[in-house]
């Protein structure tokens, strides 16, 4: 059957579920899946932006369609809005989980380790659904979009 793994934050008792982001569990799984990849927005340490940053709603405020030539005016703003805030401070907002878990002794933690802290995690609060909207602000490839099942009864997975 394999091993589970969900993300945990151990400091703040959070946790990311693997089914509640429609996705598989396994580590091999982790790896080689978008919501493998949350790990580099939840751990972003910095009190600056830069090019490629997470910007929250002002990141995706221009959309180029496939015909880039004929939106010269919005790629050229674009490209100006970027080099205008490189190096800018990065405001806080309160409720994001971009950053959240910088400096946290943070795992993927499986439900055979001898710890038994998977049999814990319940108590753990459940991030997942806002881990999922911060992702898709910041990610604007369709490909790598997350997806939150609220219906998600993680605490019933083995």
């Amino acid at each position: 059957m394999g091993q589970y793994f969900k993300a945990v934050n151990l400091d703040k008792r959070e946790l990311v579920c693997p089914w509640c982001l429609s996705g598989f569990a396994k580590l091999i799984e982790w790896a080689v899946n978008p919501w493998g990849a949350i790990f580099t927005m939840l751990l972003r340490k910095s009190s600056a932006t830069g090019g490629g940053d997470y910007y929250g709603a002002r990141s995706r405020d221009i959309h180029l369609g496939p015909d880039s030539a004929a939106n010269a005016d919005r790629l050229t703003h674009l490209v100006l809005a970027g080099v205008a805030m490189e190096g800018q401070p990065a405001p806080s907002v309160p409720d994001t989980t971009v950053g959240r878990w910088a400096g946290d002794c943070v795992a993927l933690v499986g439900d055979y380790d001898e710890s038994k802290l998977w049999e814990q995690l319940p108590t753990f609060r459940n991030i997942t659904a806002d881990v999922v909207r911060d992702w898709n602000v910041f990610v604007d490839v369709p490909e790598m979009k997350l997806k939150y099942d609220p219906t998600c009864s993680c605490n019933k997975h083995p």
